[in-house]
């Protein structure tokens, strides 16, 4: 999405500039309005001097952010001013965090709150944090809240590696799978290809079709490369997009096997992001718009469900209207929302579809590792066996 820049009054009628991600004005005018400003003037950013689409500048990432939360926590319960913490981890950090601190430590001496000049970097700082970070700043605990979301993001993260550990073990079963068996297509098959026909013998059946197979990828090879090469190179720029990636989830959640891990993926975040933003002073509706606005497991239907607490409904109401949640998660937000204590109990309900959720990875490694494995035993054998009987019948024939 593009950058832009914009110019807007806040609620005392202080002069706010800016910069925020989104795909349209009308977007950047909308989420201005939800923060409270008065839009003046927004346009598209321009890029800084030199910036390409490769860089050789190392960017900062979501675990070196969640270090520097965790940090500046620290330093700021030992007594440091923010603007003395800023200085020191900007000397600690690596460049492109170091930078980072350097520019929010400029921006806090000109004048600006922390959660402002935050804003100044939205592809490191979400929406949620901005807002925490707003509300601590106003009850004056930013160690505090700075240290439990730390704590939170760590948590996620460490939630996100045991997804993508117990996918990425199967997915490098296929790639090996696939890699045994254009090797045996490409090398293998031709030497025994040409001993048959030698002898004038026209394979037939699964003997032949792996023969034709083998011709074709063997005349082709350079073809079928760049084809495949196309392909990667369109699917990195199209994952580029935010559209493109929440339509990949939607259409992988649908999927049988992914969806149930997809939907407790999303029961999880949802409450765990609930629990924080309520837990930390964020007001209900404030907090959805957060969630909604923020790029990540939250679908297009979260957005049914702030129109529908704005105007007046439940927050169980408008997830029932629109599934968003399975239904005993709802029941449990249920009990929370009518209790007045819907924080705690959006994070126990948050651990315990957490625990499902590693239940279900566990059980998916243990039985999609070995059947990867058998069927990669079978494709392999099967080819052996194959060229194997058509040789047997060559050797028949000599005899």
């Amino acid at each position: 999405m593009p950058m832009f820049s914009y110019k807007a009054l806040d609620a005392e009628g202080g002069f706010v500039v800016g910069e925020i991600e989104a795909p349209d004005k009308r977007d950047v005018a909308r989420r201005l309005e939800r923060l409270g400003y008065v839009t003046l003037d927004t346009g598209i950013s321009k890029p800084e001097t030199g910036q390409r689409l490769f860089s050789l500048q190392r960017s900062v990432g979501q675990r070196e952010i969640t270090v520097f939360l965790r940090e500046l926590s620290l330093v700021l319960r030992a007594g440091l001013t923010l603007d003395d913490a800023l200085l020191l981890l900007a000397g600690e950090e690596r460049r492109g965090l170091a930078v980072v601190c350097r520019d929010l430590r400029a921006a806090i001496s000109g004048g600006q709150s922390f959660a402002d000049a935050l804003r100044r970097h939205p592809k490191m700082f979400g929406a949620d944090l901005i807002a925490m970070v707003r509300v601590a700043e106003a009850a004056g605990n930013l160690d505090k809240i700075l240290e439990s979301v730390g704590e939170e993001r760590l948590r996620t993260e460490r939630l996100l590696d045991k997804i993508s550990s117990s996918l990425r073990y199967p997915a490098v079963l296929f790639v090996a799978a696939i890699s045994v068996l254009i090797f045996f297509l490409v090398v293998v098959v031709p030497q025994f290809a040409g001993v048959l026909r030698d002898f004038g013998q026209q394979p037939t059946g699964l003997v032949g079709a792996v023969l034709g197979t083998s011709d074709f990828v063997v005349n082709n090879g350079d073809t079928l490369g760049g084809i495949l090469l196309v392909i990667l190179v369109a699917a990195f720029f199209v994952f580029r997009r935010p559209q493109a990636r929440k339509f990949a989830f939607r259409t992988l959640s649908r999927m049988p096997g992914l969806s149930g891990i997809l939907l407790l993926r999303s029961t999880v975040m949802f409450c765990s992001s609930l629990s924080t933003l309520l837990g930390h002073g964020v007001i209900l509706t404030s907090a959805l718009r957060v969630m909604a606005d923020s790029q990540g497991a939250f679908s297009g239907d979260l957005d049914r469900v702030v129109e529908g607490v704005r105007r007046g409904a439940r927050l169980v109401e408008s997830l029932s209207a629109v599934g968003y949640l399975p239904p005993l998660a709802i029941k449990m937000l249920r009990v929370g929302e009518e209790s007045g204590e819907i924080a705690i109990v959006a994070r126990r309900t948050a651990d315990f579809y957490e625990a499902k959720l590693s239940d279900r990875l566990d059980r998916l490694a243990g039985v999609v590792g070995p059947a990867a494995i058998v069927a990669i035993a079978g494709i392999v054998g099967g080819l052996i066996v194959s060229i194997l009987s058509a040789l047997l019948s060559v050797n028949q024939l000599i005899g």
